[in-house]
């Protein structure tokens, strides 16, 4: 299976567990360098009412920013899933796709800017703060609110052409959408949902958060040794979560073939995670719903999800009458049906899926290029 590398989370910096369809050799760059920045907002305030004194966020832009008359921009916003980071992107199925010149986000032509979310990639959070389970219980809406800090007070972008998002990265861009409904000019949310975290979705969320608490090995989060037993149940479920059981039974046909891709890929890497980074990563949907301000949406949006994602599965339509609750004609709905070239969820990382879409959102809106 091409999908053994991806596994490794620390080699492409996909969300945990995800054997997602990517290039086994290391990716072929073609897209230019990304240059890293750093940005520390001063006595940040989470929802909960907790603070930080100095909250860090790291991101990475590729590309030069360009301000038309108008006042919009060739910035677009990419946003990671949970446990991700900005390096996620950089594979051939996602940036080679994407970035390269004459491709549809060429970065000769864009500012892309990528940053890792609180909690994640080399942002704060808590295996690097020293807090670790006192790090502040930081929600969707305490990223999204840091996210904007970073775009309007230290890159200078009060405008953005494009916020495209992968699934948790997705959702916030639902909310950015109705939070800040005059910032962009097209919006692409994939492999994700408006609604609250419900139903299965919430389940498995829910199954984390108690393995992790309940492990006695997890200590309230001062655990000096990872909590391996918590870990492995927290992963296994991402890992059948993330995946597609269409795509699954073809690449391991077998029962010692699953066997081995389990002992061999998956096993070994578990001590490679931090239990309270995980921890805070999936607590930090509790209190997520766009739902109800899908009015407030003025950009023109197209959601897409695949028929073949356990974590947003099609039957209940709910993409559809969310869609159907918008303005109208501001937002469009995309299914697109299990195939080959899906493996569930983590299809969100192989663009040639759905870029087609994306390029007929920037044809259809504009952005003074």
């Amino acid at each position: 299976m091409r999908a053994n590398t991806a596994v490794l989370c620390a080699i492409c910096a996909l969300p945990s567990f995800v054997a997602a369809q990517v290039s086994q050799q290391p990716p072929t760059l073609t897209w230019p360098e990304p240059t890293p920045g750093m940005f520390t907002l001063s006595n940040f305030t989470f929802s909960t009412g907790d603070h930080l004194s100095n909250l860090t966020l790291h991101y990475q832009t590729l590309g030069t920013l360009q301000t038309h008359a108008n006042g919009s921009t060739n910035a677009v916003l990419l946003l990671h899933g949970s446990t991700g980071e900005a390096a996620q992107f950089y594979v051939d199925e996602f940036a080679g796709t994407l970035f390269n010149r004459g491709q549809t986000l060429d970065v000769s032509k864009y500012y892309l800017i990528i940053p890792d979310m609180i909690g994640h990639g080399n942002s704060s959070k808590p295996s690097n703060t020293g807090l670790r389970g006192k790090f502040p219980k930081y929600q969707y809406s305490d990223m999204v609110a840091a996210n904007h800090a970073l775009l309007t007070q230290h890159l200078g972008v009060q405008h953005l052409r494009l916020v495209l998002g992968v699934s948790m990265g997705g959702m916030h861009t639902w909310m950015m959408g109705q939070q800040y409904p005059k910032l962009m000019d097209a919006l692409f949310p994939i492999a994700c949902l408006p609604t609250q975290i419900a139903g299965q979705n919430r389940l498995w969320r829910k199954f984390i958060i108690e393995l992790i608490t309940s492990d006695p090995a997890w200590k309230d989060g001062e655990y000096t040794s990872p909590p391996l037993v918590s870990l492995s149940g927290t992963l296994s479920l991402l890992q059948v979560m993330f995946s597609s059981a269409v795509d699954y039974y073809a690449k391991y046909p077998t029962r010692a073939a699953m066997d081995a891709f389990v002992d061999d890929y998956l096993l070994p890497h578990i001590p490679d995670f931090d239990a309270n980074d995980q921890l805070f990563a999936w607590n930090a949907s509790y209190t997520y719903n766009a739902e109800p301000g899908l009015r407030l949406i003025e950009a023109p949006l197209t959601a897409v999800n695949t028929a073949d994602d356990l974590m947003n599965p099609p039957e209940p339509q709910i993409l559809q009458w969310s869609v159907a609750k918008m303005k109208r004609g501001v937002g469009k709905a995309v299914v697109i049906p299990v195939s080959n070239e899906t493996f569930g969820h983590g299809t969100y990382i192989k663009a040639s899926v759905w870029k087609n879409e994306l390029e007929m959102l920037l044809a259809a809106t504009s952005g003074g290029e």
